[in-house]
C-alpha cells in the first residue's frame, strides 16, 4: 500500500511535508507533443506513455506527463516545486523539431528546448538526467544535418554547462521505426541491468546504445553528455581513464582547448620522436581549425620540425600556415627546406618556382626571385613558366617594345581598399535594429549573422539567430539571371576585361587544350574515378543543384586522392573537376553549397579563362593574343622575338576556334580598351573574380558563418588576395542591399521562420 501511494506524482512530497521523513524524490517527467496523425507517432500516445511509466517504475521513479501545450514551463515549475538537492529528476522529451532546438506542438505552436532547461535550472534538483528522442524533417540522407540538430538540443538544454547527464538521438522523419524505439531499447536493457544490479552489464548497455546509429540505423545521430549526476540512466562513472580515452572524449565533445591540454600532457610522457611529432601535428591542427590560433599552431609545427627537420608533412603544413598568416619570408624558407628533402627533380623545380613567385609577388624581391628561377631551371630545364618569368625579369631593366594595343599596361598587385565599417559591430547593430523596426525580417537576420561573425552577439540575438538559421542551404526559387550576376560582382569590376575574356573564353579553352595535348601535358583522368551524374552522393547532388541555380554547366567530377585545396578545375577537353576525399564525405550540406557555388563561378565565360590560363604571364599572353586577333593587319605581321612569337602562335590557335559572334564581341571590347588608353589591371580582375565566386557561394549556402569558416582556414592564394580581405568582403556583401535583393528574388528567405506558422490548428499547412 505504501509503495503504491508513493508512486503517485506528488505523494512522496506530501509524505515528506507531513511527517518530515527523509524521502528522496525520484521523479520522471515525460514531455511528448506528438501529433497522432503523424507517420512518426507509431505507438506514441497512451500505449507508449503507459510503457514508459512501467519501465520507469521498475527503476524507482514517480512519473508525470506534460501535455503538448505552450505552458510546459509552468507545468514543469509546478511539478518541480519543493524539490531539493537530495532529489533526482529524469526528463524524457520526444517529438518533431520545427527547427534546431525548437519542438513543434500539436496545435502548430513551438516549444524551445531552452524553456525546459531553464525550468530545470530554476528549481535546481540535485540530480538531473535528460533523455531526448527527436525527429527532424530536413535532408534524410545527410547525417551532418542530424548531428547539427543533436548539438542544438544539447546546447538548448544547457546540459554541459549545468552538469546534467543527457542522451540525445535525432533521426529523420519517416524512418521505419516506432517513435520511441531508441528509448525502448535503452530502458529495457537499463531496467534489466538495474534488477540484477550488475554494473558491468549496465556499462555494456551503454556501449551497445552508442553503437546503435551504425548497427541498427535507429538514430541518425546520437550523443551522450556525462554530467556530475550518475542515475541509472546516466552512464556509470568511468574508471580512471588513460590520456587516450580522455582525449577521445574531449574531441567527441568538441572541447578543443581541453583536448590540446591533454595532448600536451601526453606529449610529456612520449619518448619516441615520431610519436611526439605526430602529437604536435595533431595539436597544431586543432589550434588552426578549431581554436583559430594560427600562431600557436605554427609554434607547435616548428617544435615538431626541431624533432624531425626532414619530415615532409610537417614542412608542408608549416608552409601553408605561414602563407595563411602572410609571413612570406618564413613561407619561402620552409618551402626551400621542403625542396631540399624532395627526391624528384621535377618536384623540386615546382617548389623552387613556388619560392620565386612568393618572393616576387609578396616581397617584391626581384634579385632573390631571379636566383630561385635559375635554380628551378637547373632542376627542370623544361619548366616553361620559370623560363618565361626569368626572361621577363631579365628584360625588366629595359623598356618593352611598344605594342599596338594596349598602349600602356598597368598591373596592380595591391588589394582593394577596405572600409573599417565592415567590421564595426556598432554599425551592424544599428542596421539590425532599423531593419527589424521596418519589418524586414530577412535583412535583420543577415545583420544578426554579421554581429555573430564579429563576436558581438548576445543571448536574445543568438536565440533569434538559432531559431531563424536553417541547417540546410537556401531553397532556391529558380536560376539566377544576368541581372543577378551584376549584383554579385564587386564594385570596380572591369567590364572591358570581363567582355574581352568572355569573348575569347571558349576559343581560349580549346586552344589551351590543343597546346597541352601537342606537348603531351594534358592531364589524363581515370574514368573509373568519375562520379556518376545520377549518383546520390552529397557532393554530386550539391554540384548538380548549384549548377542549376547558377545557370552553369556542371563539370564531370572525379575523385582524386590528393587535390590542391581539395577541389581543383582540370584543364581537360571537357569541363572536369577533381575533388579530394574530404569533399566526397565529411562535409555538411552548407559547406558543399558554398564550395560548389564558388567553384562553378569559374565556369562562367569571363572567369573560365583563369582555369586554362591561371598564371599572370599566361593571362597576359592571352590578352595580347586576343588584341592581335582583333586586328587583321597585326595578325599578318611577323613577330620579332620569342615573347611576341608566343603571342602570335596563341592568336593563330584562337583564330581557328573563335565563332563569328565572339569575334565581333572581341573587337568591341578591344575598341573600348583602346578608347580608355589601353590601361588594365589583371591582378584586380583576378581578385574580383575570386570575390564574386565567394559571394556566389555565400548566396547558395545561406550562412555567413559557414562561408567565413571556409575562407578563413584554407590555403588559397589568388593574386595576393589575403584571407582577411575575403572575410571582410563576405561580411560586407552579406548585409548589402544587393544580397538582400538576390535572396528576395531567388531564395525563400527567413521572413516566414521568425514566427510560428499562422495556419489554423488541424490544417495540413500547420504541419509543413
Amino acid at each position: 500500500m505504501e509503495n503504491d501511494t508513493l508512486r503517485r506524482p506528488g505523494a512522496r512530497r506530501w509524505v515528506r511535508a507531513i511527517y518530515h521523513w527523509p524521502v528522496a524524490m525520484r521523479l520522471a517527467i515525460v514531455i511528448s507533443p506528438w501529433d497522432p496523425r503523424s507517420p512518426d507517432s507509431g505507438s506514441e500516445g497512451a500505449d507508449a506513455v503507459a510503457w514508459l511509466g512501467a519501465s520507469l517504475a521498475r527503476l524507482g521513479f514517480d512519473m508525470a506527463v506534460v501535455g503538448g501545450t505552450d505552458a510546459v514551463g509552468a507545468e514543469l515549475a509546478r511539478l518541480l516545486e519543493g524539490m531539493t538537492a537530495e532529489d533526482s529528476v529524469l526528463v524524457h522529451v520526444s517529438g518533431t523539431l520545427a527547427r534546431r532546438g525548437v519542438l513543434r506542438l500539436v496545435d502548430g505552436r513551438w516549444l524551445p528546448l531552452r524553456a525546459i532547461g531553464d525550468a530545470l535550472a530554476a528549481h535546481a534538483p540535485g540530480d538531473v538526467s535528460v533523455l531526448a528522442e527527436l525527429v527532424h524533417e530536413d535532408d534524410a540522407e545527410d547525417a551532418l544535418v542530424a548531428a547539427d540538430h543533436v548539438a542544438s538540443a544539447v546546447s538548448a538544454i544547457g546540459a554541459r554547462e549545468r552538469g546534467y547527464a543527457m542522451i540525445a538521438a535525432v533521426r529523420p522523419s519517416g524512418t521505419n521505426v516506432e517513435a520511441i524505439a531508441f528509448t525502448r531499447v535503452l530502458l529495457d536493457a537499463a531496467a534489466a541491468a538495474a534488477e540484477r544490479r550488475d554494473d558491468a552489464q549496465l556499462s555494456a548497455v551503454y556501449q551497445a546504445v552508442r553503437a546503435m546509429p551504425e548497427s541498427v540505423g535507429l538514430a541518425q545521430s546520437f550523443t551522450l553528455v556525462r554530467g556530475r549526476v550518475e542515475l541509472e540512466l546516466a552512464p556509470p562513472a568511468p574508471p580512471p581513464a588513460d590520456l587516450g580515452s580522455l582525449i577521445d572524449a574531449a574531441t567527441e565533445a568538441g572541447e578543443w582547448a581541453r583536448a590540446v591540454t591533454l595532448r600536451r600532457e601526453r606529449l610529456e610522457t612520449t619518448g619516441s620522436p615520431r610519436q611526439r611529432v605526430k602529437e604536435l601535428v595533431a595539436i597544431a591542427r586543432i589550434q588552426q581549425q578549431h581554436l583559430a590560433e594560427p600562431d600557436a599552431a605554427l609554434a607547435a609545427l616548428e617544435e615538431a620540425r626541431t624533432l624531425e627537420p626532414r619530415r615532409a608533412s610537417v614542412l608542408q603544413a608549416l608552409s601553408r600556415g605561414y602563407e595563411m598568416v602572410g609571413r612570406w619570408a618564413s613561407a619561402i624558407e620552409v618551402t626551400g627546406a621542403l625542396a631540399d628533402v624532395t627526391p624528384m627533380p621535377t618536384d623540386r623545380a615546382a617548389l623552387r618556382y613556388a619560392q620565386a613567385r612568393l618572393a616576387l609577388d609578396h616581397l617584391q624581391d626581384e634579385e632573390r626571385a631571379l636566383a630561385l628561377l635559375e635554380q628551378t631551371l637547373e632542376e627542370d630545364p623544361s619548366h616553361t613558366e620559370a623560363r618565361a618569368a626569368l626572361g621577363h625579369l631579365r628584360s625588366s631593366l629595359t623598356p618593352p617594345e611598344p605594342m599596338p594595343v594596349p598602349q600602356e599596361v598597368s598591373v596592380s598587385t595591391a588589394p582593394p581598399q577596405q572600409d573599417d565599417d565592415e567590421l564595426d559591430p556598432a554599425v551592424h547593430l544599428r542596421a539590425f535594429g532599423q531593419r527589424r523596426r521596418e519589418g524586414r525580417a530577412d535583412a535583420a537576420f543577415l545583420s544578426a549573422l554579421a554581429l555573430e561573425e564579429l563576436g558581438a552577439s548576445y543571448p536574445d540575438l543568438q536565440t533569434f539567430i538559432d531559431q531563424t538559421r536553417s541547417v540546410t542551404p537556401i531553397r532556391a526559387r529558380g536560376t539566377i539571371d544576368a541581372a543577378a550576376w551584376e549584383l554579385l560582382r564587386p564594385y570596380g569590376m572591369d567590364e572591358v576585361l570581363t567582355a574581352l575574356f568572355g569573348a575569347v573564353s571558349r576559343a581560349g579553352a580549346k586552344a589551351r587544350v590543343e597546346q597541352l595535348a601537342a606537348r603531351g601535358r594534358l592531364v589524363a583522368l581515370d574514368p573509373a574515378s568519375r562520379l556518376d551524374d545520377a549518383s546520390t552522393a552529397s557532393v554530386v547532388r550539391s554540384f548538380q543543384w548549384a549548377a542549376r541555380v547558377l545557370g552553369a554547366r556542371c563539370p564531370d567530377l572525379y575523385v582524386v586522392p590528393e587535390v590542391p585545396g581539395e577541389i581543383a578545375a582540370v584543364r581537360a577537353p571537357e569541363p572536369s573537376t577533381a575533388v579530394g576525399p574530404s569533399i566526397v564525405s565529411g562535409r555538411s550540406a552548407k559547406d558543399l553549397a558554398f564550395l560548389a557555388g564558388r567553384h562553378l563561378t569559374y565556369y562562367r565565360p569571363e572567369a573560365q579563362v583563369l582555369v586554362y590560363f591561371p598564371t599572370r604571364d599566361e593571362l597576359t599572353r592571352l590578352l595580347l593574343a586576343a588584341v592581335r586577333l582583333s586586328k587583321r593587319e597585326v595578325m599578318e605581321e611577323e613577330p620579332q622575338d620569342d615573347a611576341n612569337r608566343a603571342v602570335a602562335a596563341l592568336a593563330t590557335r584562337l583564330d581557328r576556334h573563335i565563332s563569328d559572334d565572339d569575334r565581333n564581341d572581341l573587337r568591341r571590347a578591344v575598341w573600348e580598351l583602346e578608347v580608355r588608353g589601353g590601361k588594365f589591371s589583371l591582378g584586380a580582375f583576378t581578385r574580383n573574380i575570386e570575390l564574386m565566386a565567394a559571394r556566389a557561394g555565400l548566396l547558395l549556402c545561406g550562412d555567413l558563418a559557414t562561408a567565413t569558416a571556409i575562407v578563413s582556414t584554407e590555403s588559397r592564394a589568388i593574386a595576393g588576395l589575403s584571407l582577411e580581405s575575403k572575410r571582410r568582403d563576405l561580411v560586407a556583401f552579406n548585409v548589402s542591399e544587393e544580397h538582400i535583393t538576390l535572396r528576395e528574388r531567388f531564395a525563400h528567405g527567413s521572413a516566414e521562420s521568425v514566427r510560428p506558422p499562422a495556419a489554423p490548428p488541424g490544417s495540413a499547412a500547420a504541419y509543413r
